[in-house]
């Protein structure tokens, strides 16, 4: 594919005028779809895909088109010298962009990763046998992910991550409980132990529910309920051009008012592999660029734009939602404490598996709310008691990873990302569990 890449871009760019820049950023997948019911294989599905996304740049103006790529060398060339040719005629009636960043040549770079994981029959054979005595839901998902990013100007930037998900939940009767598997390095051993930890789980289920009063509970939040906080930042809150126009969640922690626990530290981690090295525009992203860093906030992401508009130093993030910036690579710095020990240290209080629902309830304040889900439990004296009926939590952020944090988890856990509408998605996050003092809740 890096070598098409190449080829391609050579035949388009002797076509460029003086004066004319084009740029173009790939996305291109040849991915595995195994769908699983009742622990059988539903629906197997392969796909492969690559689009190709040209940006036309002329006279202070833009102008973007998509298409698919049929990888013939000749076909894709005819076609994609027509697209420019029209992009060229459409420029008459686009006005200028203040904002528009030029294209630049941000050098060459290259990055393939290759997840080390059985065949697809192996794979089905090993899910299948593991998961015999149970009512198995859920999408087993592989195959490479590819980004490039080129330009007219002699930039390009490789990446490729052969990675792999399982995506689950296993019942029994009205009961749920969820897992995810995913690593560089299939671990049959790893994959065993997940398994019989979410069974045991599932097992829990089955004794007597605990009605829980509304108010605020000691509470531990295994990584996967974390996983689902920490989304939020990605909801604008560290995204500097939405606190340029007024969004402001962690105004506080900007101006030193209020501050996380010491314990908290939150980086946009590209050394997981999780996600390109480069942006959208083919710039190169820090390596590690700490945004909470010992509960004192260190950075908000800024991309070019944002930089020339506010007269601000861009460190390369990439614009997502709402074309503010966010996080593609996060990663949670762990604690200290030991699994073996949560239940102990809980004492009595809430077990939390899983949250979803997540939202911004007072954003002005960091205040969110969200729903309990899947296998939650009350626990008394180190023991579980039963689960619990839903319940509807409201806190700040200052609280959960500030004033109330009482540590977090020795082990993180990483979730890549597992959005597939249209195409699939790269990034991801590392996270431990947290433990809380106490957590609010009002329903």
């Amino acid at each position: 594919m890096k070598n098409y890449i190449k080829l391609l871009s050579e035949n388009l760019f002797s076509e460029l005028k003086e004066g004319e820049n084009l740029s173009f950023g790939l996305h291109s997948e040849e991915s595995e779809f195994i769908r699983f019911s009742q622990s059988k294989v539903r629906q197997n599905t392969s796909v492969q895909q690559h689009e190709l996304t040209l940006q036309f740049q002329a006279n202070n103006r833009s102008y973007k088109s998509t298409q698919m790529l049929s990888l013939n060398l000749d076909s894709d060339t005819k076609s994609l010298i027509s697209t420019v040719h029209q992009l060229r005629q459409d420029f008459l009636d686009i006005d200028e962009n203040p904002r528009l960043s030029k294209m630049q040549n941000n050098g060459l770079s290259e990055v393939i990763k290759k997840s080390q994981r059985p065949s697809t029959p192996d794979v089905i054979k090993k899910i299948c046998s593991q998961f015999s005595d149970s009512d198995l839901a859920g999408l087993y998902c592989a195959g490479p992910l590819r980004q490039a990013s080129v330009n007219s100007e002699g930039q390009f930037h490789y990446f490729e991550n052969d990675q792999f998900f399982l995506d689950y939940s296993i019942y029994d009767g009205p009961h749920a409980a969820k897992g995810f598997y995913s690593a560089e390095k299939w671990s049959d051993t790893e994959f065993t132990n997940q398994a019989n930890q979410i069974k045991n789980t599932l097992s829990l289920l089955k004794k007597p529910s605990v009605q829980i009063q509304p108010g605020q509970h000691r509470t531990y939040l295994a990584p996967m309920a974390v996983a689902e906080i920490i989304q939020i930042f990605n909801w604008r809150a560290v995204s500097r051009s939405a606190y340029e126009q007024g969004f402001t969640p962690l105004k506080k922690l900007y101006t030193g008012e209020s501050l996380f626990s010491p314990k908290f530290t939150l980086t946009e981690n590209n050394e997981l592999g999780l996600n390109s090295h480069f942006n959208s525009v083919g710039e190169i992203s820090p390596k590690n660029l700490p945004i909470i860093e010992d509960g004192q906030l260190k950075n908000f992401l800024i991309n070019s734009a944002t930089a020339k508009e506010y007269n601000l130093v861009s460190n390369n993030a990439e614009a997502g939602f709402w074309s503010n910036e966010s996080l593609r690579s996060i990663d949670v710095k762990a604690g200290s404490l030991a699994e073996s020990e949560i239940l102990n240290k809980l004492g009595t209080g809430l077990y939390l598996s899983n949250l979803h629902y997540i939202n911004w309830s007072d954003p002005q304040s960091a205040r969110i709310t969200g729903m309990t889900r899947y296998a939650c439990f009350w626990v008394e004296k180190g023991e579980i008691i039963g689960p619990i009926q839903n319940l509807r939590f409201d806190d700040t952020l200052y609280n959960l990873f500030g004033t109330e944090l009482n540590d977090l988890s020795a082990n993180q856990s990483t979730f890549v990302n597992t959005m597939t509408y249209q195409k699939r998605s790269l990034g991801g996050m590392r996270v431990p569990g947290i433990f809380l003092n106490k957590m609010n809740f009002t329903l």
